[in-house]
């Protein structure tokens, strides 16, 4: 094998580990066995070491030295440390980043608001909530839009800090053990406020712009946390279950 197909055999472990980790497939405080998933792939033990480690350097898993890898446990104290982190520092960078956002950056971001705009639509037509690739694309496309409006605030001590804690974030609602999913409500809603937000940014209003990333924080938390409450009772017995749907924006 080269160096290439290596490198193939990574990023293919890479995507397999971390969809099962952010679907809530692995129970909470799950220790990784690098020799089980590389038989479940039909891999070699050294492209899952690797991918394991970018997911730990990433914060989607806990690596403790002489132990291994873990899934993070999820609780509902660290649900709400991360929100209350974030709500520190977001609105600020948001606000920060309506007085340096340059027009190349604006068009990102309206663009991706456009393709959560056609991701609504379709879901308008089959009135169900997004799954596999579908539900990945989704995620990748709110990253695309957090990155980009993080990048515009010209910091890169903000940079880092709100790197870790939106992965943390992304842990939370992809675990479909605490029944976040993205339906039509969702999506809709979720466009509507990165439209509203790509509007303060345009009239440099940096007050409005912090004052929207704090409302759609605060009301993400709540409904996170809505759904938590009960479905972390039961995750490490039941961690298949589901929970109603969430109506909050996925920011």
């Amino acid at each position: 094998m080269n160096s290439h197909d290596g490198s193939g055999v990574s990023n293919r472990a890479y995507k397999y580990i971390r969809s099962r980790v952010l679907g809530g497939h692995y129970p909470n405080g799950k220790q990784l066995v690098t020799r089980e998933i590389a038989k479940e792939m039909g891999a070699s033990l050294n492209p899952i070491r690797e991918a394991i480690g970018r997911l730990a350097a990433e914060g989607l898993l806990n690596h403790i030295p002489g132990a291994g890898a873990f899934v993070p446990t999820l609780s509902t104290d660290e649900i709400l440390e991360v929100y209350e982190y974030r709500q520190a520092i977001e609105p600020f960078a948001a606000q920060k980043a309506a007085a340096m956002i340059t027009e190349p950056e604006l068009c990102i971001l309206r663009d991706t608001c456009e393709e959560q705009h056609r991701m609504a639509l379709s879901l308008r037509k089959n009135n169900g909530h997004l799954e596999g690739e579908d539900l990945d694309h989704w995620f990748e496309t709110e990253e695309h839009f957090h990155r980009t409006l993080i990048r515009a605030a010209r910091n890169r001590h903000i940079d880092r800090a709100i790197r870790h804690s939106r992965v943390l974030t992304k842990l939370f609602q992809g675990h479909r053990a605490l029944g976040v999913k993205v339906d039509l409500r969702v999506a809709s809603r979720t466009w509507q406020t990165h439209s509203k937000l790509v509007r303060t940014l345009e009239k440099r209003d940096g007050q409005a712009a912090a004052d929207c990333t704090r409302a759609a924080l605060e009301q993400g938390a709540r409904q996170v946390l809505a759904a938590a409450s009960p479905a972390l009772r039961t995750l490490d017995s039941a961690p298949d279950s589901e929970d109603p749907n969430l109506a909050s924006p996925t920011i």
